[in-house]
């Protein structure tokens, strides 16, 4: 007798719960809390010894030299960072796989995605992984699973996918409990730059006790007796430039998918009764105000003028305003094929455009996962 929806989903939850908190218990444990008193001490955290004795170069970093990002940024650049992944693990599925039993293609996908943001917090965005706490850490898991409201082989009973992302976040909780008790807080971990409201110069706040550099040691007697006590967005935390650069690609992406779904119901319900049988027409749509909001925002900075200026000279060698708008747009194009099942290669009535969301899909794959592999190797070469 074949097994329904629900007997197919509590066989995966158990057998995730079970293998996620034996794994956490058994080995993970002791890989990271290694003399076993039970916290995770700053000296167990990679990040915080492969970045002692390298300089903080503020102004035109090279790629993997050390800078800055605001806390607002790195926060809301992480969870688009999650829902670009996640996305693109989404948009593949939706391309490649076509006739998986829906009773289980969605948990396939829903472990994708959790494979995919355990990649990105171990390739793309490891400096960021590293300094966010265990709560930040399931927000961002939960903005990549996100997309799956995309995905086209959904369960019959559509909430299932829904209780599948609660209980695969909530194992997670437990296992990250389980593998990195008492995690120390960012700023025992990396370095913390203040705005001089003053000056407009961003100057080192605080210091991990473990790191003594030259810089350190020449603006400890400066630093504040309370450390960085600025607002999130004069607030900076050190992180390798390539993973700054990452995001703010990644983030990218997400702006144009979103900017083509809203575009997309806009034009369904304004314009055209379906939207789908001119795909031409919501693609032009989509990747022209992706462009346009992409360049607004570029431009005028969402989180203040001083904020953006420092941003800006962070990745100014990578022209960060081109890239974004060519990403954005890039996002948009990707977007455009997927918000309509297509059941048969019959449904694809512009095959031009659907093309166009292909390339778009692996060349987003080039940029986000391939690269960031790239980059992880070559950095430890």
């Amino acid at each position: 007798m074949a097994l329904n929806e629900w007997s197919i989903l509590l066989i995966y939850v158990g057998f995730i719960l079970l293998s996620r908190v034996l794994i956490s218990l058994f080995y993970l444990r002791g890989r990271f809390d290694v003399n076993g008193n039970g916290r995770i001490d700053p000296d167990e955290v990679g990040f915080l010894n492969d970045t002692q004795g390298k300089l903080v170069v503020l102004e035109k970093p090279n790629y993997y030299d050390l800078s800055i990002m605001s806390l607002i940024r790195v926060f809301s650049e992480a969870m688009m960072h999650a829902f670009c992944y996640g996305s693109i693990v989404v948009f593949s599925v939706n391309i490649c796989v076509t006739n998986m039993d829906t009773r289980y293609a969605y948990l396939m996908v829903v472990y994708m995605i959790q494979m995919a943001c355990m990649f990105m917090c171990h390739f793309a965005t490891n400096g960021i992984h590293v300094v966010t706490s265990n709560a930040v850490h399931v927000l961002y898991y939960g903005f990549g699973f996100i997309p799956l409201a995309f995905l086209w082989l959904q369960p019959e009973q559509k909430y299932l996918t829904v209780i599948a992302v609660l209980a695969t976040l909530a194992i997670t909780v437990i296992s990250r409990r389980i593998a990195l008790p008492n995690y120390p807080e960012f700023k025992e971990l990396t370095r913390v730059y203040q705005l001089n409201r003053n000056t407009g110069e961003w100057n080192l706040a605080s210091v991990p006790s473990l790191v003594e550099t030259q810089e350190s040691q020449a603006a400890k007697l400066e630093l504040a007796p309370g450390g960085a006590t600025g607002t999130v967005s004069e607030t900076a935390v050190v992180f390798p430039t390539n993973e700054i650069l990452h995001t703010h690609i990644s983030s990218s992406l997400t702006i144009g998918i979103l900017t083509a779904l809203v575009t997309h119901h806009i034009i369904g319900a304004f314009i055209l009764a379906e939207a789908r049988v001119f795909p031409g027409l919501s693609l032009a749509i989509s990747v022209t105000v992706a462009i346009v909001i992409t360049m607004l925002v570029q431009s005028v900075g969402l989180y203040g003028r001083t904020e953006k200026k420092m941003h800006t000279l962070v990745l100014i060698k990578y022209w960060p305003k081109t890239l974004a708008v060519s990403f954005a747009a890039l996002g948009a194009a990707i977007a455009t094929i997927q918000f309509n099942p297509m059941a048969s290669a019959n449904d694809r009535a512009t095959p031009i455009i659907y093309w166009i969301g292909v390339g778009a899909l692996v060349a987003a794959i080039i940029v986000t996962y391939v690269q960031a592999v790239l980059a992880k190797i070559s950095n430890r070469a």
